[in-house]
């Protein structure tokens, strides 16, 4: 859209969402953080869903567009004028001539840089307010400075909320001291705490303690970094008096979008651990001991494609290089796609990884094409990089045993994305 149409639209948007909020008078619970916003807002909806009437944003609607759009029950119209049109019109009835009941709204709020809270938040002020955790994300130019900026920016969205969920772990969160808030995670002064995590290739156990008692929980996700998504799902739905076994039961059924560490069946046998959907330093650390220990349980090779982690400006190459220094501990491929995750290639050769089982390319087309003609049956095969001109679910459905299941199994299979050459 050109500026001033998209100015004109997010305005009329933004009208109508303010009050549609007021005439459907629910509680809204904002999520944010730089990882995880999507699977907490997910876990959370399957859990008060157990009880009460939910609405939470589509797919990943979290910004000053996203926000009206789920408000008002449209989807995008993207570069259409015509398309955007249409929207308003359908805002409009929707919120003057549909009664809409919901007693819950959970909006999940994406922020790339400094102000985007404000608006967010002016928009929908929130009743319970979440911050996952905060990682280096968003550290292009234009968006902030650095991972001070991100918290400060991220952190705003506990001013106006009447009960803070605090994230007791995340070093910056844990910093936050306010009085109308519920603390969790596995110190022991948090009001709610995790204790005895185990991690099967099932997927992961913990116990969630609080005042005196214990309660088991169980998810098919892997890696540890998941409880900082399922805590407030869990957290919210004892506040808010959903039954114990509703929250278990929530739990234990909850699925993650496509390419969040998904398992797919791979050719010879592989198993593919695909989280193509986006890559930060943090949870490409954590993936990596996921890939360690379903290598380590099955005896099998260790395979990691490796894209390029967007969006991090001028610590670009420092953090592929951090990165690339813990690779040798849990991979025994490497293939690389992207240019600046040429550096994490180079860190993990410096840092004890034989350069002949290291390779990089340009695209994950040519990495799968390279792969299928080297690759062992039986390979555990992490995939993980942003999305951005990288794609790598491109390399997922090249290497699928069934690749007929690619729409269903993989993220973006829609015909906008099909259509953009990465």
């Amino acid at each position: 859209m050109k500026s001033i149409l998209k100015k004109i639209v997010l305005k009329k948007l933004e009208i109508l969402a303010r009050i549609k909020l007021r005439r459907m008078n629910a509680k809204v619970i904002g999520v944010t953080g730089s990882v995880g916003k999507t699977t907490c807002k997910d876990a959370m909806y399957d859990v008060l869903s157990k009880k009460y009437r939910v609405l939470k944003n589509k797919k990943s609607f979290n910004s000053e567009f996203g926000l009206p759009l789920t408000i008002l029950h449209q989807d995008s119209g993207f570069g259409s004028a015509k398309d955007w049109a249409k929207i308003l019109w359908k805002g409009f009835v929707r919120t003057f001539f549909v009664d809409d009941k919901y007693d819950y709204i959970i909006l999940e709020m994406g922020v790339d840089k400094p102000g985007d809270m404000d608006f967010l938040t002016s928009l929908a002020k929130p009743n319970i307010a979440v911050v996952t955790a905060i990682k280096s994300a968003h550290l292009d130019e234009s968006q902030f400075k650095d991972i001070n900026e991100i918290f400060k920016e991220k952190s705003k969205i506990y001013e106006k909320a009447q009960l803070c969920l605090i994230n007791q772990d995340d070093q910056y969160t844990s910093t936050i001291q306010k009085d109308d808030s519920c603390t969790y995670g596995e110190k022991n002064h948090a009001d709610y705490r995790i204790a005895n995590f185990k991690q099967t290739e099932e997927g992961i156990e913990f116990d969630v303690q609080n005042n005196g008692n214990s309660y088991q929980f169980y998810a098919s996700l892997f890696g540890e970094y998941w409880t900082e998504s399922l805590m407030p799902a869990i957290v919210v739905g004892f506040l808010e008096n959903v039954g114990v076994n509703d929250i278990v039961e929530a739990i234990s059924e909850f699925k993650l979008p496509p390419g969040r560490l998904s398992l797919i069946e791979g050719i010879k046998e592989s198993l593919i651990l695909d989280s193509s959907y986006n890559a930060s330093p943090e949870a490409v650390k954590e993936s990596l001991k996921v890939l360690d220990s379903f290598g380590k349980s099955r005896d099998k090779r260790r395979v990691f494609i490796f894209g390029n982690m967007n969006e991090l400006g001028k610590y670009s190459k420092e953090m592929h290089e951090e990165v690339g220094a813990e690779i040798p501990k849990y991979c025994d491929l490497l293939l690389t796609v992207g240019e600046d995750v040429r550096y994490g290639a180079s860190s993990a050769n410096k840092h004890g990884m034989d350069s002949s089982t290291i390779k990089s390319f340009p695209s994950a087309k040519e990495a799968a094409q390279y792969y299928k003609e080297i690759m062992n049956f039986g390979d555990i095969v992490l995939v993980k990089g942003s999305q951005n001109k990288v794609r790598l679910e491109i390399f997922v459905k090249a290497l699928m045993k069934h690749p007929e299941k690619a729409k269903e199994l993989l993220v973006r299979q829609g015909e906008n994305w099909q259509t953009i050459n990465p």
